[in-house]
């Protein structure tokens, strides 16, 4: 789904990215709401089949599947939304499953996975919410969005928490469109994360690092 297609604004909550030579993102915080017109495009061709991340290294530390990933939770949701009419992406169910992926992505903030078991109304677009991923203090919660019948998705993010069976207390006007597709988030994160890691902890940065960065300076 393209932006502009999203019942969503459309912006990037991420770290800032000043350290790294990009003045467009400075830190204002643990998380800066950054314009998405203005982000770079990912530098891996995206197929559903995640093989740019199959070549990145593991990680033991900061990773977002350190407390336990998704296993126990992925049966659940998948019945809850065949019984809802409702098919999840391939790539989205491809990576919940594998947790060779999820050790390859970390995060400068150490937020974890959480798959809920089921799909929740979105108070916007009449679509449904799946939350995915959490930030580890509750600032900010992402969340795969699929359109009402299922043919369309995107990933959203808010400070808001939607939990299938509860009743939140949320703002809708919060939701935020933040990718175009699941993998074109996670290669977004990764590739982010990994650049903060490179400048704060002195590790290797990926070889694509550099002309991301580079684009943004443009």
């Amino acid at each position: 789904m393209r932006a502009e297609e999203s019942p969503f604004p459309a912006s990037w909550w991420g770290t800032g990215l000043a350290e790294a030579g990009v003045p467009a993102r400075p830190d204002v915080g643990t998380y800066g709401r950054y314009s998405f017109a203005e982000l770079p495009p990912l530098p891996f061709p995206l197929s559903g089949d995640f093989g740019w991340l199959r070549d990145q290294p593991a990680h033991d530390e900061w990773a977002i599947n350190e407390d336990g990933g998704t296993q126990a939770e992925l049966p659940l949701l998948r019945s809850a939304c065949e019984a809802a009419g409702l098919a999840l992406p391939d790539s989205f169910v491809r990576f919940m499953a594998a947790p060779e992926l999820q050790e390859r992505v970390r995060s400068s903030t150490a937020c974890y996975l959480d798959l809920d078991v089921g799909p929740v109304p979105s108070p916007t677009g009449r679509g449904h919410l799946i939350r995915f991923l959490n930030d580890q203090q509750g600032c900010l919660f992402w969340y795969l969005y699929l359109t009402e019948d299922g043919a369309e998705h995107a990933v959203v993010c808010t400070v808001d928490m939607y939990t299938h069976g509860d009743d939140p207390a949320a703002e809708p006007d919060e939701i935020q469109f933040c990718a175009e597709s699941f993998e074109a988030f996670i290669c977004r994160y990764w590739l982010e994360n990994e650049i903060f890691f490179a400048e704060d902890a002195g590790d290797e940065m990926p070889a694509v690092a550099a002309e991301y960065i580079e684009q943004y300076r443009i």
